[in-house]
């Protein structure tokens, strides 16, 4: 599992505190900390002060990498913001996130994503939006797909997103996003499926327990990477235990490792 910790968002609210009052010490923070806790990649996220995107987020960048070594994520919906950031980002491959499927965005976006030897995560929607059914998201997922391909973009360094929606807003998102999450693993099976936990429980009390109890089935399913929270530790020790169930984790070694570890206790 490639976990993306998802916790230097600036929809948050003491992250936005932080940024108003230029403090990168507290962002810095929250990188060692899911650094530490075992996340793959760190998004860093400043898309609520819209006009000054990219001067925060290089200011995030540059103070990140100062001291926390894990790659990050930029997450942007803009390539232009991305680009920019992008002069200043140092050490191991970024993950661009993120493109849909419109050419406008993504005759943008490819540039800079081959420039900088750029993973990328896509989400499965068009500029008409997101499509209803498992299948019109995988059609998606296969132009998406097709053109990465043609452009020289490798598999294992796609992530599609299928788009997990609310189930406070229709209890069908469930079976739609598990449903697009099988279809995606049964035609790819060498792009990584990525999603933003969260989204499952927005809008509902208590969101962790609804995020603990999706993941381990998406996972089933064949979902091998999410944007969470990684000091949650239930959350991650069922990510441990259900890799080994769903036969992500050959042999068990990583579940054993974290076991002899202590980390299961």
């Amino acid at each position: 599992m490639i976990i993306i910790g998802e916790k230097i968002n600036s929809t948050v609210k003491n992250v936005a505190e932080a940024i108003k009052n230029e403090d990168y010490n507290f962002i810095v923070s929250l990188a060692e900390k899911q650094a530490k806790a075992g996340a793959h990649y760190i998004d860093v996220n400043a898309g609520a002060f819209v006009d000054l995107e990219a001067e925060i987020l290089k200011k995030m960048v540059q103070s990140i990498q100062s001291k926390v070594d894990t790659p990050l994520s930029i997450d942007s919906p803009r390539p232009e913001v991305i680009s920019e950031v992008m002069k200043v980002y140092k050490g191991q491959r970024a993950i661009f996130n993120s493109v849909i499927y419109e050419q406008g965005i993504l005759n943008r976006a490819l540039p800079v994503i081959k420039e900088y030897n750029m993973k990328v995560v896509a989400l499965l929607m068009e500029d008409s939006g997101i499509p209803e059914d498992p299948k019109g998201r995988l059609e998606i997922a296969k132009r998406l797909v097709d053109r990465f391909d043609k452009e020289g973009i490798l598999l294992e360094d796609i992530f599609l997103d299928p788009m997990v929606q609310p189930v406070s807003v229709d209890k069908r998102y469930v079976d739609i996003a598990l449903e697009t999450i099988r279809l995606l693993r049964n035609e790819f099976e060498n792009v990584n499926i990525i999603c933003g936990l969260s989204n499952i429980s927005f809008g509902l009390p208590k969101r962790r327990w609804i995020n603990r109890a999706f993941l381990p089935i998406a996972i089933y399913f064949g979902l091998n990477s999410c944007i969470a929270d990684p000091l949650d530790e239930v959350l991650m020790k069922l990510i441990y235990a259900s890799e080994t169930l769903s036969g992500q984790d050959e042999f068990c070694m990583e579940y054993i490792t974290k076991a002899r570890e202590g980390f299961l206790d």
